[in-house]
């Protein structure tokens, strides 16, 4: 029994073939999009997840609130803090303090006797010994609470020390150099690899010991307590029992204790705030070590996405299922006549539904499963096709699977349960029995508003990321290479040298040394004091260290004065940029020429204004123009900036990297063009606008099956009323224009509906960026001209061929 209603299920669906196919094809996409988007969110809401402790720990993150009431938040901690708060806290059972140096180049000496092998390596951080207690990362060798205790000592990741010895088993006990450091570290551990959801990415972790021995004085500096730098981070484990609520009781008085002082004479205020793990990876106000992740936000409206996606494919089942039920009447007649109970026939159209759901979610897996290397390689995520196959996401989609099945096949098996069976065998089933058209008309109007607020969405992010490649940002970044330059005094001692020699190869048309391009994702802010005034200013100045090229190799325009002069002096002579003096009071930004500034790292020393330059963009373009203070000083510098004949780039470039080799040899060649360095900015706009392209055009597209089952059901309604029409002298356009005219209707309303949503979503979306394009009306009318046009293309088919139907066929029944 259950063998032959099978057969006649499938059957069934070879016999609609064409229906089921457009049907199991909506749903599959619908289905691997929705699947995949799990995956990411599963993804991202598994970071850090795996430490066992993971609700006892916390970080301590900064702010600075200005006199102007201006925020700043820092992921980071002052150096001082991690020692107060073992000395201040009882609560916190275990305090670690971090200090990232990311990349850094490694030497190892070679038995033979040879060369020392070079490597470069990210992901290199000092840090307590306690980061190991507080964290769940394994080692494999050596002792974690003992093995990073005294200076020189450190431990690296097992696929680390495969890469540097060959196996990971030889590498304890060896001894490394870092950098131009001629101290030797030695291996005194190896950890397992970390895990990669994890926002702290350890790949070799040096004794904080050897920090301690370099900055000893800062770390017990009062002043230091203003001292954000970006690298130094602290965590600590709350003990079993405590309340973090008992610690922010306590954080006024400590930051009274600390903070105050040093600031007793401003209205700046520096603070703590303790940030429990959870929720790290998703506040994009502090910053942390790990890559680019997405806020609760970002999630919940991939999530949405995930959702609509599915509603319009379950929309388009609907409308094809209602469309396709008249050529189904007269078997449904009969098997009434014959004893079929309206149960039975609602039973077995859900069970036939049931089954295209099934088959459509084999397709999507198998669509999801192809799509996923793709997905992994835009997102930069570590989306393995095991996933696809762990608990949680075939839950996830045999629950879709379920929910599909009801919502989808629910509505068309009661309409078509309820044909009376008299008027099924005589063919007569028509609107009135069918009814429900109004519904099929706004699910239509719902498909084409999540379509259309797509399309939207996918415009404005476009022309946003345009205007991100064009808009001038006050200096001209294309053909310029940056290099970093190795660190280490033997090496600084080399800058000036290798200059002259970068500036003497055919192609090189300018080179500046400084510390970083004019605009870069993170930059050196600092506090400071106008001439003899006793508060700070109420805002910071970007640092920019630059020698007297760094204008002309960036084409960044002067506007009154000149370049600071390049001698051991020269740091007492300072640049700013417009803005900085028209904050500082000068309505013509050329009068502050001869004023001075003081600032602490400098001994509050006087630091001599003798030129304004043009306003320029420090950062990205999400950011207002900053205030900026360009200075020569040498001890600042690590980047040679370089300027290329574009015509001459592919045979100046070996030249310069093999100059680089004779004059730093062993040192690693680091270099990018700066244009990549700016585009490289928006790289998570940029992976918006490709999604959102993704999925408006997945929406689009299974808007248009909705379409086509809708016009297919009015076809069959007008089947007569079109035979009449023509045998009356109308035109195949005029019968075109009957079956358009409906839909145009319905996206006329959709848009309506989704203009207003797709602008407040939009606006708040460019908000969030500092330069932007206008919302203007031209986004909205294109999309409602592409949503109109897709829709007239789709209905133009089956129209057209009811248009051009015999009419003496229609009519010969009557």
């Amino acid at each position: 029994m259950l063998n032959r209603n099978i057969k006649i299920l499938f059957r069934g669906l070879w016999r609609k073939r064409s229906f089921s196919a457009l049907n199991i094809t909506g749903l599959a996409i619908g289905i691997a999009a929705a699947l995949l988007i799990f995956l990411l969110i599963r993804y991202e809401l598994s970071i850090d997840k795996f430490h066992k402790n993971r609700d006892r720990i916390y970080r301590v993150v900064s702010t600075e609130t200005f006199r102007n009431g201006l925020v700043d938040y820092d992921g980071c901690a002052p150096l001082p803090l991690a020692d107060a708060l073992r000395r201040e806290f009882p609560q916190a059972e275990k305090v670690a303090s971090t200090w990232k140096i990311g990349n850094a180049d490694f030497a190892i000496a070679n038995p033979a006797g040879g060369e020392e092998k070079n490597f470069r390596t990210p992901g290199v951080y000092f840090a307590d010994p306690s980061l190991f207690s507080i964290f769940d990362f394994p080692w494999i060798a050596g002792n974690p609470q003992t093995a990073l205790t005294e200076t020189h000592q450190m431990a690296i990741t097992r696929t680390v020390a495969a890469t540097w010895f060959g196996r990971w088993q030889d590498a304890p006990g060896k001894t490394v150099r870092i950098g131009s450091d001629s101290s030797p570290y030695r291996i005194t551990g190896v950890m397992e690899d970390l895990p990669a959801n994890t926002d702290i990415p350890l790949n070799v972790v040096l004794s904080f010991a050897t920090l301690r021995a370099i900055q000893g004085k800062a770390m017990s500096d009062p002043l230091n307590w203003d001292n954000f730098n970006y690298g130094s981070q602290c965590f600590f484990l709350l003990g079993k029992g405590q309340s973090i609520s008992s610690m922010n009781a306590l954080l006024p008085d400590f930051v009274h204790a600390h903070y105050t002082p040093l600031f007793a004479n401003s209205d700046t205020r520096d603070s703590s705030y303790f940030q429990p793990l959870r929720e790290m990876h998703f506040d994009k106000k502090f910053s942390r070590y790990g890559n680019d992740g997405w806020s609760y936000t970002d999630l919940w409206s991939m999530g949405l996405i995930a959702l609509f996606l599915l509603v319009v494919a379950g929309i388009n089942f609907i409308n094809l299922s209602t469309a396709q039920s008249l050529g189904s009447a007269k078997e449904i007649g009969v098997r009434k006549v014959l004893g079929g109970s309206r149960a039975q026939l609602f039973a077995r159209f859900l069970a036939e539904t049931a089954v295209m759901v099934f088959l459509a979610m084999l397709l999507g897996f198998i669509l999801a499963r192809l799509s996923l290397p793709a997905l992994k390689q835009l997102l930069q995520r570590p989306l393995s096709a095991e996933l696809l196959f762990s608990p949680s996401a075939l839950f996830f989609l045999f629950a879709t699977g379920i929910g599909l099945t009801l919502l989808s096949g629910t509505y068309p098996a009661l309409v078509i349960s309820r044909f009376d069976p008299v008027a099924a065998i005589k063919s007569k089933i028509n609107t009135n029995a069918v009814s429900g058209i109004f519904l099929r008309r706004s699910l239509i109007v719902l498909q084409f508003v999540i379509a259309q607020l797509l399309i939207i969405g996918t415009l404005v992010i476009v022309s946003q990321m345009d205007y991100f490649r064009n808009r001038p940002m006050g200096f001209d970044r294309k053909n310029v290479w940056l290099l970093s330059l190795p660190g280490g005094k033997q090496n600084t001692q080399q800058y000036a040298y290798f200059k002259s020699r970068v500036l003497q190869v055919p192609g090189v048309l300018d080179a500046s040394l400084c510390g970083d391009a004019p605009s870069t994702n993170g930059y050196w802010q600092t506090n400071f004091t106008f001439e003899n005034h006793v508060h700070p200013e109420d805002f910071e100045l970007v640092m920019r260290p630059a020698d007297s090229s760094y204008l002309s190799t960036f084409r960044i325009s002067m506007v009154a004065g000149r370049l600071p002069e390049s001698s051991d002096s020269s740091v007492r002579e300072v640049v700013m940029n417009e803005n900085a003096a028209v904050r500082l009071g000068f309505k013509n930004p050329a009068d502050i020429i001869g004023h001075f500034i003081r600032m602490t790292f400098q001994k509050n020393q006087p630091m001599f204004i003798v030129g304004v330059v043009r306003n320029f963009n420090s950062g990205p373009l999400r950011e207002s123009m900053k205030p900026v203070l360009l200075f020569n000083d040498p001890r600042n510098f690590g980047t040679l900036a370089i300027r290329l004949d574009p015509m001459r780039i592919s045979s100046s470039l070996p030249k310069l990297q093999a100059i680089f080799g004779q004059i730093f040899p062993g040192q690693f060649f680091d270099a990018a063009f700066f244009d990549d360095t700016v585009v490289n900015f928006y790289h998570a706009e940029a992976i918006a606008s490709i999604l959102f392209r993704i999925f408006a055009g997945l929406a689009i597209f299974i808007s248009c099956l909705g379409l086509y089952g809708l016009v297919s059901f009015m076809a069959v309604q007008k089947t007569r009323e079109v035979g009449i029409r023509k045998v009356l002298g109308a035109s195949v356009q005029s019968i075109v224009f009957i079956f358009s005219r409906e839909f145009t209707v319905l996206v006329g309303i959709a848009f309506l509906i989704s203009a207003p949503i797709g602008y407040y979503m939009m606006h708040r979306w460019l908000s969030g960026f500092y330069f932007h394009i206008p919302l203007g009306i031209s986004v909205f009318g294109l999309a409602a001209f592409l949503s109109a046009g897709i829709a007239w293309i789709t209905v133009a088919y089956k129209a057209v061929k009811a248009a051009i139907a015999n009419p003496a066929r229609s009519l010969r029944s009557e």
